[in-house]
């Protein structure tokens, strides 16, 4: 499944270092015994200095790209085809809790339900018996004051930003999962209040701490989360045109197919961009320029001529991400068009979306509105128009950075 051969890696980094070393060792001889040979038929001239010894020759070296492992190497995880095409597939969960209090170990018969219902609101099938067939084990573990268990084999608190924190002591539900017995590097936090005194407390507390956040565990997006680090982009559709799928969870999923760079998802959000939710609309817009293919241009350039100004401002931000990935496409074209007709901050927008290109189309009229700015500025002092003046000088400035003196 996930290879995360940590012993073959830690060999093949040994190795390599091993390997460099060898290579500047026998780089460094060669080069000091042609030094020793020259230096005995030719004197040094005046005023110049002999070689620096090693340490001069081994900066050489490094200069000239002997280089050793990067850090990156250090945190690859390699990930087979095999093993994305199984992640893809799967279907059947057998869900593992553990529901923890100061005084050890509860019922998990709450936590459990609650998982459970929420993978299955995404289309999973949950099993609790680790004999029947099933693709992956999730683990959700619940403390009433969670323990942190030490450092994680790769990454940090810093790479996801879903990752546990190190400093929470409060209420926590950690949801990781492993396929055939292989854990895997992702985890999510699921938290609840914060704890109100550091000394161990009753029982019954502890079961309300539990309680409460299995209250937390039913609102939370974490088989949604699973969906996307498993690569599943129907999944992620189906749960999108659910019609009685709330706006809040149709948000992450917009946000989820952005991330994933999902090219098939660009049908759906295109029929999100007609929906009457104005924050639905916005978020497809940028998930359309997240994704940055050529197929997102059209009905962006159709919601651009959107009477509503929100749906135009969404318009604007999903072009100005695909404006300098299809330079021949007719974004800048309809955007400098759209330009003089729009209130001031539309026009700032517009102009943001045309610095991120370098498109020298846009200077002939950036400059006229420009000098318009600079008139108007002298009796108008709003913050709109001061935003608009900051943005034409960002944009025009990438290219000659002269616009001040016009």
């Amino acid at each position: 499944m996930v290879v995360r051969a940590q012993a073959t890696f830690a060999l093949n980094s040994a190795t390599k270092i091993c390997m460099v070393s060898c290579d500047i060792a026998m780089q460094t001889d060669t080069m000091l015994a042609a030094t020793r040979i020259t230096h005995r038929k030719q004197p040094a001239a005046p005023g110049r200095s002999r070689p620096a010894g090693v340490a001069g020759i081994l900066l050489l070296a490094l200069a000239a790209g002997v280089a050793l492992p990067g850090h990156s190497d250090a945190r690859r995880e390699l990930l087979t085809d095999e093993a994305k095409a199984r992640l893809k597939a799967i279907e059947r969960i057998h869900l593992e809790t553990l529901a923890l209090t100061d005084h050890g170990a509860t019922d998990e018969t709450g936590i459990a339900s609650v998982a459970a219902a929420r993978l299955k609101t995404v289309g999973y099938t949950v099993v609790s018996d680790q004999a029947q067939p099933h693709d992956v084990t999730v683990k959700v573990k619940c403390e009433e004051r969670k323990v942190w268990e030490g450092t994680v084999r790769s990454g940090g608190d810093a790479d996801l930003s879903d990752a546990a924190s190190r400093l929470w002591r409060g209420p926590a539900c950690q949801i990781t999962y492993r396929v055939d017995g292989h854990g895997s590097e992702w985890r999510h936090e699921v938290r609840g209040d914060a704890p109100e005194a550091a000394a161990p407390t009753a029982a019954a507390n502890g079961s309300k701490a539990l309680a409460r956040l299995a209250d937390r565990l039913a609102a939370d997006p974490f088989p949604l989360l699973l969906a996307r680090e498993w690569g599943q982009t129907a999944r992620l559709l189906q749960a999108l045109e659910n019609p009685a799928a709330p706006p809040a969870q149709k948000l992450i999923v917009i946000d989820l197919l952005g991330d994933m760079f999902a090219v098939e998802s660009i049908p759906a959000l295109s029929r999100t961009l007609k929906d009457r939710d104005q924050a639905l609309v916005q978020r497809a817009a940028n998930a359309l320029g997240a994704i940055g293919h050529r197929d997102g241009i059209p009905v962006l350039l159709e919601l651009l001529a959107h009477q509503e100004t929100g749906h135009r401002l969404a318009a604007i931000n999903g072009l100005g991400r695909l404006a300098p990935l299809h330079p021949d496409s007719g974004i800048v074209p309809a955007l400098l068009e759209r330009l003089p007709r729009e209130p001031v901050p539309v026009q700032t927008e517009i102009v943001r979306a045309l610095g991120k290109t370098t498109d020298r189309r846009i200077l002939v009229p950036l400059r006229a509105l420009n000098r318009t700015v600079q008139d108007r500025a002298r009796s108008d002092s709003s913050p709109e128009l001061k935003e608009l003046k900051r943005s034409l000088g960002q944009a025009l400035d990438q290219f000659d950075g002269t616009h001040s003196d016009e």
